[in-house]
């Protein structure tokens, strides 16, 4: 079965062509105020107004985390957020077409789309894009572009349960594309992404693989400078890189102040995080995401040739008769996923779960939600919606 194609999440600051180009264009019709951002969208009021929420939780969630960078307060930042590709790719002059999101430093502002992504999608380049705009003010404009966009993807992978953000997940999409770039050594040299100005960087976004071997690698080396762990299960480099945060917050060197803080022997840190990234699993809570995505894919797929299910084991039973396999459009090429579509519904340990555990639940809507209770841990829910004559899903977290 074929998956709908995602766009890229390449999702990268611009430079002040873009915003003039922009700033000539006329805005969305509404404008909705927030605590920190003005969203300019032709979005409906409603939906705009849920992403306005949420973007009002990341920037909180970057000044927790970010604290000793004191968030400064005064003129909100401009989102401008557009129903279709289109209108986006027409605002941004067409700069960056395989891009969901970009922000404009000229401008203070970030723009997106919802077309393509989903609500789901948008809310994570949402998370991205904002991360630039608090960065570029709070911590440093001259941030390598590696550790720029690194942060940003971490942020952007980041639950929300609601009330608080979870971070530090690693999707297994992740885990797949990093270890065959280290297998095939498509590994960008560690001393040539610490150099790497941002318009040699952006330039190789152009090329799509390239692009998302160099974009995995700047998360995996910033998940690994704030996540990998020392023998005792304790952060191994987290406070050295606040400290090396907090140097080019002051105007120091970003290479000079890397090895003040980390090492001046970059072959033998470059050698301790590929063994890191050798090691690296997906965590729980990414696995249930991705095989609960995947499965409302196969539930609108299904129900676009006339297929529908009355409980979780009529699917379950339909899966076993078919054997069905996933396939998704991935730079240029069709991927098909090599598990079986019912590992969908199964735990860690591909042991079905039980009806207790995973059900539909019955709403207004195109489709049922897919409601999945883990042993420990985030409710997650699927709902669906439609989107034109399509229909659509998006996935949420849910405290017990």
């Amino acid at each position: 079965m074929e998956k709908k194609r995602i766009p890229s999440r390449f999702a990268v600051s611009v430079a002040a062509c873009v915003a003039a180009a922009a700033s000539a264009r006329a805005a969305p019709p509404l404008e909705i105020q927030s605590r920190h951002y003005r969203v300019l969208t032709d979005l409906d009021e409603a939906t705009a107004r849920d992403y306005a929420r949420r973007l009002d939780a990341m920037y909180d969630e970057y000044a927790r985390r970010l604290s000793d960078f004191g968030a400064k307060k005064g003129k909100k930042f401009d989102v401008y957020l557009f129903r279709k590709r289109s209108s986006y790719a027409i605002f941004t002059n067409n700069r960056l077409p395989n891009s969901a999101g970009i922000f404009i430093p000229g401008q203070r502002a970030l723009a997106a789309y919802e077309e393509g992504q989903g609500r789901g999608g948008l809310r994570q380049t949402l998370q991205h894009e904002a991360f630039h705009q608090f960065a570029w003010e709070t911590i440093s404009p001259n941030l390598p572009i590696w550790l720029d966009e690194g942060l940003a993807q971490v942020f952007e992978e980041g639950v929300w349960a609601g009330e608080s953000f979870i971070l530090g997940q690693v999707p297994p999409r992740r885990i797949e594309d990093l270890q065959s770039d280290l297998r095939q050594n498509r590994f960008t040299p560690l001393t040539d992404m610490l150099s790497m100005p941002r318009q040699a960087y952006q330039a190789r976004m152009r090329d799509a693989k390239t692009g998302r071997a160099q974009y995995n690698q700047a998360w995996a080396m910033t998940q690994f400078l704030i996540f990998a762990e020392d023998e005792t299960g304790k952060p191994r480099y987290r406070e050295r890189l606040l400290a090396w945060l907090a140097d080019m917050h002051a105007g120091r060197d970003a290479t000079a102040a890397f090895e003040s803080n980390f090492s001046g022997n970059i072959a033998g840190f470059e050698t301790r995080f590929k063994e890191w990234v050798a090691a690296l699993k997906p965590t729980p809570m990414a696995v249930y995401a991705d095989r609960l995505t995947k499965l409302a894919e196969l539930l609108r797929l299904f129900r676009r040739d006339g297929l529908s299910f009355e409980s979780i084991d009529d699917l379950r039973d339909h899966l076993a008769r078919g054997r069905f396999h996933l396939t998704e459009q991935r730079d240029g090429e069709t991927v098909m996923h090599d598990e079986n579509a019912l590992l969908y519904l199964c735990d860690l340990n591909s042991v079905g779960w039980t009806d207790k555990q995973i059900r539909f639940e019955r709403r207004r809507g195109p489709l049922p939600d897919i409601v999945l209770s883990p042993p420990n841990g985030l409710t997650l829910r699927i709902r669906f919606h439609k989107v034109g004559k399509e229909i659509d899903h998006e996935l949420s977290f849910e405290m017990r």
